[in-house]
């Protein structure tokens, strides 16, 4: 896709939003796929994304000076040489047309209101991306324009992301504290980006363009994640300093909205997650890749697989094998469910599809608890009441059956009370002892080898009041007396 492309793929579906025509709280909530007027032939869009190419490297090297539309047309002749005056002047006039937008200013609402929930409603025409002067027809981008260009040419790359990460590290030692978020969330995009197309190729490991550019750009991507990392932990070791403390807090008192010195260093932890993340992946597929594994992943064609066979069936003794480990025992006929497979399907759908998601919602159906309200629901309290007088390691837990609920099975919802225990209960923490591992086989064969973690509670530490009063009672009570307990 072109760039034009992905800024429209963004934006579309809210200017579909904007000009809907559905009253608030209307029960009717079907959406269905509309068909876009148009001819469908991608021509106009094409022309208008040529002519603001031009026009931005135009504006560079005339510092924003009109151009004509006749060197705009010798440029797009370039690509349709019939392309004939009207054609362009038509594009020209539209682009440079304003259409008036409806949006919600929550920040005048805010000042008009003083705490008040009111919402202000607020327009604006500045949607025209070309400026054009009515007696000469010459034409040049407006500030919408160029942001439109810009927008359209975003790099969302890891290599690139390492200077994002220095732009962090100015704003905190400028004091702009703000700023810090937005910044981290920008590298994020960048590196989950990235770990998604590593997931993809060794899913699907035909797409050769991408495979052939890790595979140069290898060295570059381990060097941008070593940079970012770096980067990132200077940011975080700066918070740290008492001085960089006090010039937050200064700066917190200057600002109304809530803001937390913890706020910036979770933004930062969720960055060096993502880079460690994605550093084990790209390991992973450039091991895949050196040892000649990744060939052999990916998506099987069960078509072509079942074409293969019938022009070149087997070996007996192999087709004897697979039917003796898949089939039933003693039944003259196979009929199988189709429930046997439906958590080996997966349900993928075409970027070119043209059936559309319907999400229908109604009022009357009831929410449905999840596995992990349920799992809390029936386990939750006695949990806490076996935390209160002693701790629980994760073998005890499922020898003791707390990751069952009659028949069904819950051990992912007990693995995550290991995982984030905030959500049972505040004051636990998680404990590992190198000495004791995990090695359980349950009922149904799986087998779990790892660490055996231990929740407990989290020992509370002697108050300022309490150390004083335990040294007083020391000293009152002389060297031979014996110690009391804070």
């Amino acid at each position: 896709m072109t760039p034009w492309i992905n800024l429209l793929v963004t934006t579309v579906r809210l200017l579909d939003l904007h000009d809907s025509n559905h009253e608030r709280q209307s029960p009717h909530v079907r959406v269905s796929q509309e068909q876009r007027p148009g001819l469908k032939d991608g021509y106009w869009l094409d022309l208008a994304s040529l002519l603001l190419d031009f026009l931005l490297e135009e504006d560079f090297i005339t510092n924003g000076a009109f151009v004509s539309q006749s060197r705009c047309r010798n440029f797009i002749r370039e690509f349709y040489p019939n392309l004939s005056a009207d054609d362009l002047t038509f594009v020209i006039n539209t682009l440079s047309t304003p259409s008036e937008l409806y949006y919600i200013n929550r920040a005048a609402s805010q000042q008009e209101s003083q705490g008040e929930t009111r919402q202000t409603l607020a327009s604006t025409k500045r949607t025209s991306l070309v400026e054009r002067q009515p007696q000469t027809g010459h034409v040049r981008l407006t500030a919408a324009g160029r942001q439109a260009v810009n927008l359209a040419g975003q790099v969302e790359d890891l290599l690139y992301s390492e200077y994002d990460a220095a732009k962090a590290l100015t704003a905190i030692t400028r004091g702009d504290y703000a700023r810090v978020p937005d910044i981290c969330n920008s590298i994020l995009l960048a590196i989950r980006g990235l770990t998604q197309d590593i997931r993809r190729i060794r899913e699907n490991p035909t797409r050769e363009s991408k495979l052939q550019a890790f595979q140069e750009n290898q060295r570059h991507y381990h060097n941008a994640l070593n940079s970012i990392q770096r980067t990132i932990l200077e940011c975080r070791q700066l918070l740290s300093r008492p001085e960089q403390q006090k010039a937050f807090e200064q700066w917190q008192k200057q600002h109304p909205q809530e803001w937390e010195l913890l706020m910036l260093t979770q933004s930062l932890n969720r960055v060096l997650n993502a880079i460690e993340n994605l550093s084990r992946r790209l390991t992973e597929l450039l091991t895949d890749i050196a040892d000649g594994r990744i060939r052999s992943m990916g998506v099987i064609d069960f078509s072509q697989l079942a074409l293969d066979i019938a022009r070149k069936p087997p070996a007996q003794a192999l087709t004897q094998a697979v039917v003796e480990r898949t089939m039933p025992f003693a039944v003259e006929a196979c009929f199988p469910s189709v429930n046997d497979f439906t958590q080996l399907l997966q349900d993928q759908r075409s970027e070119r599809s043209e059936e559309a998601l319907v999400f229908d919602g109604s009022d009357d159906d009831e929410r449905q608890d999840t596995a992990l309200h349920r799992f809390l629901s029936y386990h939750g309290e006695a949990l806490r009441q076996h935390l209160a007088e002693r701790p629980l390691s994760l073998e005890d837990a499922i020898q003791d059956g707390w990751s069952r609920i009659g028949d069904e099975d819950f051990l992912p919802q007990l693995l995550n009370m290991f995982v984030d225990p905030d959500q049972l209960q505040q004051n636990l923490v998680i404990a590992l002892d190198p000495d004791k591992t995990l090695d359980i086989t349950l009922p149904d064969g799986r087998r779990l080898q790892g660490d055996n973690p231990t929740l407990m509670l989290r020992i509370s530490e002697p108050s300022a009041d309490q150390i004083i009063r335990h040294t007083e009672q020391t000293a009152h009570s002389g060297p031979n007396a014996p110690e009391s307990g804070i």
